[in-house]
């Protein structure tokens, strides 16, 4: 504060002879100090323009916000594109497990074929029970004919030993 207030005084004195008097008082100065400040101390500042404050912050924010939507666009497309990848690996797995259905149908299918070709038809199933039932008929009547044959040649063994017994027990 006294560099200012001597700076003061300075240019409020007049030269008289060697002295210099000062024509201030020290309240005057003081108060001249406070109100009016030295000219060296001001700096005069260049206002920024509104228009061109305006351009430049629209600018900043543009550019800002811009950036901000491409990042946020590259991780929106890398996540839409693990998305659609998964789901052509689960599109992949499924294929294969219908690949896998179809081989296994087309295998049963050919089992079907060669048993349908191997198997009788319900016609021929009635010819073969038909065929059954007659040797069936024919094995019984020879079996009573067997055991009636069997039953005469006992009858005849009988009766030969019976004499035969009969004239031995005459004999003894």
């Amino acid at each position: 504060m006294f560099t200012r207030l001597s700076a003061v005084a300075r240019a409020g004195a007049r030269p008289l002879g060697r002295r210099l008097e000062s024509t201030i008082n020290v309240g005057q100065a003081a108060a001249a100090s406070v109100s009016r400040p030295v000219q060296s101390e001001i700096r005069k500042r260049r206002p920024l323009g509104g228009f061109r404050g305006g351009v430049v912050g629209f600018l900043l924010g543009v550019t800002s916000a811009g950036a901000f939507g491409f990042v946020y666009l590259i991780e929106e497309y890398h996540k839409a594109t693990g998305l659609v990848l998964s789901s052509v690996e689960e599109l992949e797995k499924s294929s294969s497990k219908v690949r896998e259905y179809v081989k296994k149908i087309e295998a049963v299918e050919a089992d079907l074929s060669r048993l349908r070709a191997n198997s009788a038809t319900m016609q021929q199933l009635a010819q073969t029970k038909a065929d059954w039932r007659k040797q069936n008929d024919s094995l019984a009547r020879d079996l009573l004919e067997l055991k009636a044959q069997l039953w005469e040649l006992e009858q005849d063994v009988d009766s030969a030993l019976g004499r035969a017994a009969a004239k031995g027990a005459a004999k003894n």
